[in-house]
């Protein structure tokens, strides 16, 4: 019997990839499932950026390219951040990954040794705390459950987490699963602090273009042009522009760590896939107008689940600003129900409703549940209703 390794024991498997596994063999048995867990957009992959994909196909673009991408979409993210923020990386900061996933998994590969400490949000994305784990460190969380300021991204709710160990911090605007946002100050306190203690802040943006404010999105290596050696970001073009299973994310990083990376990456999975490459060229270089249709129907559809929920009465819950999920408060409906946890109440909806919902707990935040509203509204209409039904049950 093959005897594994202490390190990937230690891991657990993804909820929300199982959440998936599931899904496929129920609409195996010839069952209708609606997905409220999805985090990725319903959306297909626009026309134009499939075509760019097409056309590297057909012009043989299908070989090995330099590891940490190729120079054309490295540009391409220059002048996205340039336009989007005033922030022009060299390409030498940039390391092109297969996946943002991946992009963070490298750059904790790089900077974390056993026994470092990593500050993380709570709730938190599934993977930031087996990350951190698998690298030997441990993740400490910055408590965002607090009443009165439920999800609040704070610099303080950092701070106050601070020890000699921590080597990094890990910020998630828009959150993944809360749809808060930190703002410019909270994040230029938080940037400085940690930057005075030699500590790395990793902003995971992921969602940046999926905003429903008006409020610009911060430039976090030039809130404090000083610290700008202890400051990542890691960014993928999955959510913005529905190319999930495309596999091209990205970290713009201090030369040194990007230059770490890429050896890491080179003894891996040796560069990004090439033909992702030049349709993430085309995602980023065009209009993009595609890209406002979707957030448009992303806040058509988040309006009408508040105001569903509200009528559905005693769930809490904080508008998102951002990305396309609800986290909201279950806890009555465990209660009443009699169920013990937040997982066997998503269970019991999943076996009587066919609505896939991911527990909170899988997120730090036991009670809640995590409900996507990036599927169809028809399906939304659907499932609020069957959930809306279930949840008046008398059992």
């Amino acid at each position: 019997m093959v005897q594994l390794s202490d390190r990937v024991q230690s891991v657990t498997g993804s909820p929300t990839v199982k959440l998936i596994q599931i899904k496929s063999q129920l609409q195996a048995q010839g069952k209708m499932i609606l997905d409220f867990g999805a985090g990725e957009p319903d959306f297909p992959t626009p026309e134009n950026i499939k075509e760019a994909g097409i056309a590297a196909i057909q012009k043989n673009f299908t070989k090995y390219t330099t590891t940490s991408g190729i120079s054309e979409l490295k540009q391409a993210i220059q002048r996205a951040y340039q336009h989007e923020q005033g922030l022009t990386p060299s390409e030498k900061q940039i390391v092109v990954s297969p996946g943002s996933k991946y992009s963070l998994f490298l750059l904790l590969q790089a900077v974390i040794n056993p026994g470092d400490e990593v500050i993380i949000p709570r709730p938190y994305w599934v993977s930031y705390p087996e990350m951190v784990k698998f690298c030997g460190g441990r993740a400490v969380y910055a408590d965002h459950l607090q009443p009165g300021a439920l999800f609040e991204l704070t610099a303080a709710s950092y701070m106050s987490q601070y020890k000699a160990k921590t080597k990094a911090v890990i910020i998630n605007s828009p959150s993944n699963p809360t749809g808060k946002i930190m703002n410019r100050e909270e994040l230029r306190q938080t940037i400085d602090f940690f930057s005075k203690k030699n500590v790395l802040t990793i902003i995971d943006d992921c969602y940046r273009k999926i905003i429903y404010t008006d409020t610009d999105y911060p430039s976090p290596m030039d809130l404090v042009p000083e610290a700008r050696d202890m400051v990542a970001v890691v960014s993928s073009l999955s959510k913005t522009f529905a190319m999930t299973g495309w596999r091209i994310g990205y970290a713009i990083v201090p030369e040194t760590l990007a230059a770490a990376m890429t050896k890491i990456q080179e003894h891996s999975t040796s560069n990004p896939c090439s033909i992702s490459q030049k349709a993430a060229v085309e995602a980023l270089s065009s209009d993009q107008s595609a890209v406002q249709a979707m957030v448009n129907e992303y806040r058509r559809r988040r309006d009408y689940f508040a105001q569903r929920i509200d009528e559905i009465g005693h769930i809490t819950y904080v508008i998102p600003d951002g990305a396309f999920y609800f986290f909201a408060d279950f806890s009555y409906d465990i209660a009443k129900k009699n169920f013990k946890d937040d997982s066997q109440l998503a269970m019991d909806i999943l076996e009587k409703l066919n609505i896939i919902l991911v527990p909170g707990s899988a997120f730090g935040a036991p009670n809640y549940l995590r409900i996507s509203y990036a599927t169809a509204m028809k399906d939304i209409t659907m499932g609020l209703h069957k959930i809306e039904t279930y949840l008046r049950q008398v059992d």
